[in-house]
């Protein structure tokens, strides 16, 4: 069968900084394609598959048995749009979709009108039926027990456009755990992958790493969600990477997402067994230095821990990007203001905050999907939730100057008088990396 998997595009987006592949797409590609299937990965922020105005459908699309579109909330309409327009043109071709947006029963119901079935959760175990036609309507994955019986990801299934300016920010992702024991209100990703953490084995990460190594990928990313979440777990393979990165040929940077809880258990010895793994940069869930916000938002870490936790990686000269939240409840111009000044005050390399935003699946979507201010014909503008726009109603200020706020905030945080600083020190990438955020934000708050 000639299969097309395709990972969706939002009008419009926060995540345009860094180009990184789709592996919720390319692991089932994978299965798929050792099953003997042609397949190809489509990512929208590398190649455009539908032209909405002209209702147009790239012909790859035309001449597919199988269609599968990973869909997350900022995406939702472009999605449905593209499903009707698939459905009207080409009736024949199978459809599927998942992705974190359908995890509640709303959502899926509504993309079940225009796709043969959706997919909650994990698809690995269920794939090939879904494929060939043995399942419909809305059904749930089993979660994948043990990682180690996925395939190492076939990024050769990737559809690349001729865009190499992409190059500059390309990540290359590693997925080496699935889970998470939190229970943040914001976040759907215990509920697609459940709460208990499951490891790929040491031997598997390191075959992988060897091997994009050995494909001369320079930059890897792990997109587990909090890598350090049980750091005990973490150490034998923190250990093997740095004996790899001893012996000569390395990455020139990896990068984990991390969170403050895991990093202060883990303690001093761990951080710097990360900065000899070859880890130069975190991304931390800092979220707030307001412990008022932290407890709202079932954050299990106070305003110190944060500091702790950052001050322990700049001591090792490990890069952090920071991640702040503005909470509409409660945040207003002084503390959002104040969010950035600490994190300048701290040396926080990168920063962003983004404000909170009920996604579908959460416990703070539950809360506030009968009272959501972003709505068109009846219905949640899906287009609204970039994490940038304010869809549920403000305390303190009005939507649009909280909105302004928090646009603001960045645009200090990363101007370009930094971003010149930091290229004439030879800090090339960085400079750079600044300057491209700060003429990004005008166009990212909509």
């Amino acid at each position: 069968m000639k299969i097309l998997l395709i990972a969706v595009r939002p009008k419009h987006s926060s995540y345009g900084l860094f180009s990184i592949a789709p592996l919720g797409l390319i692991y089932p590609g994978t299965i798929l394609k050792n099953q003997g299937h042609e397949v190809t990965v489509f990512d929208e922020a590398r190649t455009s598959v539908f032209n909405e105005k002209k209702a147009k459908l790239r012909p790859e699309l035309l001449n597919s048995d199988f269609i599968g579109i990973s869909v997350i909330s900022p995406c939702a309409n472009r999605a449905l749009h593209l499903l009707k327009t698939i459905r009207e043109q080409a009736p024949k071709i199978r459809t599927a979709v998942g992705g974190p947006h359908v995890l509640a029963e709303e959502q899926a119901e509504e993309f079940a009108q225009y796709a043969h079935i959706v997919v909650q959760k994990e698809a690995e175990n269920i794939i090939e039926d879904i494929v060939k036609g043995n399942l419909s309507g809305v059904v749930e994955g089993s979660m994948v027990k043990n990682l180690d019986e996925l395939p190492v990801p076939d990024f050769n299934l990737l559809h690349y456009s001729k865009r190499k300016f992409l190059d500059f920010f390309k990540l290359t992702p590693i997925s080496t755990a699935r889970g998470c024991p939190r229970n943040c209100e914001f976040c759907a990703v215990s509920n697609m992958h459940g709460k208990k953490v499951r490891t790929r084995s040491l031997n598997q990460v390191i075959k992988e790493l060897k091997q994009r190594l050995e494909e001369g990928y320079k930059r890897m990313f792990f997109v587990d969600d909090n890598f350090s979440v049980v750091p005990d777990n973490r150490r034998p393979l923190l250990k093997a990477m740095a004996k790899k990165r001893k012996k000569g040929k390395w990455f020139q940077s990896i990068i984990i997402q991390d969170e403050v809880p895991g990093l202060l258990k883990g303690g001093e010895e761990y951080i710097s067994l990360l900065k000899e793994a070859g880890i130069k940069t975190v991304m931390l869930g800092v979220e707030s230095f307001d412990d008022r916000k932290l407890e709202a938002m079932h954050k299990q870490q106070k305003k110190t821990d944060s500091e702790k936790a950052i001050r322990l990686l700049r001591k090792y000269g490990i890069i952090i990007y920071a991640f702040g939240m503005a909470k509409p409840e409660i945040d207003d111009k002084e503390s959002i203001r104040s969010q950035f000044r600490k994190l300048r005050e701290e040396g926080v390399s990168y920063a962003d905050m983004t404000i909170e935003t009920p996604v579908p699946g959460t416990e703070y979507w539950e809360k506030y999907k009968d009272n959501l201010t972003a709505i068109k014909n009846g219905k949640p503008d899906w287009d609204k939730w970039t994490f940038l726009s304010t869809v549920i109603p403000t305390k303190h200020l009005s939507q649009q100057e909280f909105q302004k706020e928090v646009k603001k905030s960045m645009q200090y945080f990363y101007s370009p008088l930094r971003a010149l600083k930091d290229i004439l020190r030879g800090k090339i990438r960085r400079g750079l990396t600044i300057l491209y955020v700060w003429m990004t934000t005008e166009r990212m708050y909509v």
